[in-house]
């Protein structure tokens, strides 16, 4: 996205902060747009997630699958199950760019996972392939990393693009997936040696593998996932 279209998106973001005090899922007054604490209620923490994957229920403190084949990074910070209130916001945030429910999921996410940043150099937002960004107008990754880079004092680094299109992921399985996306990126900069990909849903994680596989060989040392919500296992 050019800095134009986000200059847009902030000064649109900033009046809709101004302007409105609606929790944005009940639409009741609440101060600052945030969920009021009936709708916060709605959400679906993940119980006991697996620390590489958010896999929930996993008693452990890693899971099966993270202990046989362990991920390309090295901790996930996830906050709810994508179900419910989360689905419904993450939707309108997404396909809408409905701000209010971005802002209102960010910063409940930052609020549980922000005290426990290990340091990072920068947030890496997940890039739409040019002719896509362009379509759609908004990169739901890009807004999210820039508002938690803001909260957590660190830069957002774009020197990862989607050079290569892909057809959408809906429906595919994890291999189809993992064979779909492979070499689609590309960086053009040396990267930050220390960061965190961003993205708003983890589904089996693909996405973010080839990310980190990426960075990885352009010389990243530590890569961190953070989403703000996971599909069913049986989704993906």
């Amino acid at each position: 996205m050019s800095d134009n279209g986000f200059n847009a998106l902030s000064s649109r973001s900033l009046v809709d902060l101004m302007f409105t005090s609606l929790c944005p899922l009940c639409e009741q007054h609440s101060n600052g747009s945030q969920l009021c604490a009936v709708c916060t209620s709605w959400l679906s923490p993940l119980p006991d997630p697996c620390p590489l994957c958010a896999a929930p229920n996993t008693f452990t403190q890693v899971c099966g699958r993270c202990q046989q084949s362990p991920p390309s990074w090295h901790c996930a910070k996830v906050s709810w199950a994508l179900e419910g209130a989360a689905r419904f916001l993450v939707h309108r945030m997404k396909y809408h760019q409905d701000f209010a429910s971005a802002r209102a999921l960010a910063s409940h996410w930052w609020h549980h996972h922000g005290h426990q940043r290990l340091p990072l150099d920068a947030l890496v937002p997940v890039p739409l392939h040019r002719h896509k960004a362009r379509h759609r107008g908004f990169n739901q990754s890009e807004w999210l990393a820039r508002y938690l880079a803001t909260s957590a004092g660190i830069d957002v680094w774009t020197g990862l693009i989607k050079a290569i299109p892909t057809q959408p992921l809906e429906g595919l399985n994890r291999t189809q997936r993992r064979q779909t996306l492979r070499g689609v990126f590309t960086v053009t900069q040396p990267p930050p040696k220390r960061v965190a990909i961003v993205d708003d849903v983890l589904t089996t994680g693909a996405t973010a593998a080839e990310l980190a596989r990426t960075l990885k060989r352009a010389g990243t040392q530590h890569i961190e996932l953070w989403t703000l919500a996971r599909t069913p296992l049986g989704d993906g």
